[in-house]
C-alpha cells in the first residue's frame, strides 16, 4: 500500500454548473468527510418570497480522503468538477492537499453563519500581507489569520494557501492576540 492509498488529507475541488449539489449527496451516501456549507437565504420567484438553501462559496467543495479516492471522485464527476493541482518536484500535476490546520480554521469562520463574510475563491497575496492574529474571543474563537485592509476596513482574513480566502467584518481589538 503507498502513501497516497493510506494517508487522508482534504481536498479542494472547484465546482462546475452549480453542481454541487449531487457531489455533496453523493459523499453523504458513501459516508465521506466533506465540507460544503449551505445557508438559507429568502429568494422572490412569481411574486412569492421563499427560502432556499445556497452555498456559501458556490466553486467549491472539500473532501477528506486519500488521494487515490479524490483522484477517483474526479473521474467519477468528469466535467462536474475539478480537483485543484500542483507541479511536484518531477513536473507532474498532482493532488494539492491541505492541511488540517487551514481546515480547521477555515471551517471556524465559514461555518459560523456571521453576515457580512466574503469569500474569495482565488488566492491573492495580499491576504497574508498584514500582522498575523489569533482570535481568542467572540463567535469566531480560534481561528488565525492576517488583518488585512479591504474595501477600506481592517479584516480577519482566513487563507487556504494558494485557493482561497475567507475575510470576516469586524472584530474587536479585544478579542485578537497577536501571533
Amino acid at each position: 500500500m503507498t502513501e497516497q492509498d493510506s494517508i487522508k488529507h482534504w481536498y479542494a475541488f472547484k465546482i462546475f454548473f452549480s453542481k454541487g449539489e449531487p457531489v455533496k449527496e453523493y459523499f453523504a451516501s458513501k459516508g465521506m468527510e466533506y465540507f460544503y456549507e449551505v445557508k438559507k437565504a429568502e429568494k422572490t420567484r412569481d411574486g412569492r418570497k421563499i427560502m432556499v438553501e445556497e452555498p456559501v462559496i458556490p466553486s467549491l467543495i472539500f473532501l477528506y480522503a486519500t488521494q487515490t479516492e479524490a483522484e477517483k471522485t474526479e473521474t467519477k464527476f468528469f466535467n462536474k468538477i475539478m480537483l485543484y493541482k500542483h507541479l511536484d518536484t518531477n513536473q507532474r500535476r498532482v493532488p494539492s492537499p491541505i492541511s488540517d490546520r487551514e481546515m480547521t480554521v477555515f471551517k471556524i469562520v465559514a461555518e459560523s453563519g456571521v453576515e457580512g463574510l466574503d469569500f474569495y475563491d482565488e488566492f491573492v497575496d495580499k491576504f497574508t500581507k498584514g500582522d498575523k492574529v489569533r482570535v481568542i474571543d467572540g463567535v469566531f474563537k480560534g481561528a488565525e489569520g492576517h488583518i488585512v485592509r479591504i474595501k477600506k476596513n481592517h479584516r480577519l482574513c482566513v487563507c487556504i494557501t494558494g485557493l482561497c480566502a475567507v475575510a470576516t467584518g469586524y472584530i474587536p481589538k479585544a478579542f485578537l492576540e497577536k501571533i
